[in-house]
C-alpha cells in the first residue's frame, strides 16, 4: 500500500517523523510517494503536535526531491501559479508560497488575488492552465538560488508574525 501524498511529503521534508524503511524493491523511477514503507499505529496527533513543537530548521529538509532529479527533471510548469482543477473542484497553487522547495530564496510572495483571482470559472481555469506556462513564475519572481536551503528576503518573517 502506498502512503498518502501528504504522508509522502511529510516523512521527506521532516526528517524525525514517520517511517525511515525504505521499500526493498524501490526503483529510481518510481513515485517517490513509495520510497517508504507504511507502518501501522504511528501514534496520535498530539504525539506529531508535540514534536511540530519543538521543530528546529536543522530537522527540515526543504528540497529533498534534489536527489531525484535525474530520474524526474525539473519541468519549468511547476511554477505553475493559479488555479487547479479537477472536475468541479477549485483549488490555489501558488508557487510563489514554497520557493524554497524549488532551492530558492523565499521572496515577499503576491497576494493570492494576484496569482489566482477569487472570481473565476471552470472554463478559464482550464483555458489558463492549457497555457500554464504564461502563467509560472518569471525568473525575477523566483530569485536567487538559496545557499543553506531556509534564506528568505529581509521583512518576510515579520510578514509571517502578522
Amino acid at each position: 500500500m502506498w502512503l498518502s501524498l501528504l504522508q509522502a511529503r511529510v516523512y521527506h521534508h521532516l526528517q524525525d517523523i514517520g517511517s525511515k524503511d525504505v521499500w526493498a524493491s524501490y526503483w529510481v523511477w518510481d513515485p517517490r510517494a513509495i520510497l517508504f514503507v507504511p507502518r501501522a499505529g504511528l501514534g496520535t496527533s498530539g504525539n506529531y503536535i508535540d514534536h511540530l513543537d519543538r521543530l528546529d530548521l536543522s530537522g527540515v529538509v526543504t528540497a529533498p526531491y534534489e536527489e531525484h532529479r535525474e530520474a524526474c527533471p525539473f519541468e519549468r510548469v511547476s511554477l505553475y501559479s493559479g488555479w487547479l482543477r479537477y472536475a468541479s473542484r477549485m483549488v490555489r497553487y501558488l508557487s510563489e508560497r514554497v520557493l524554497p522547495q524549488f532551492g530558492r530564496v523565499q521572496t515577499i510572495p503576491r497576494h493570492p488575488a494576484e496569482s489566482a483571482h477569487p472570481v473565476i470559472n471552470l472554463a478559464e481555469i482550464t483555458n489558463r492552465f492549457q497555457h500554464a506556462l504564461d502563467h509560472a513564475l518569471t525568473p525575477e519572481q523566483l530569485g536567487h538560488h538559496a545557499v543553506h536551503g531556509v534564506e528568505a528576503v529581509e521583512g518576510y518573517i515579520e510578514l509571517l508574525a502578522q
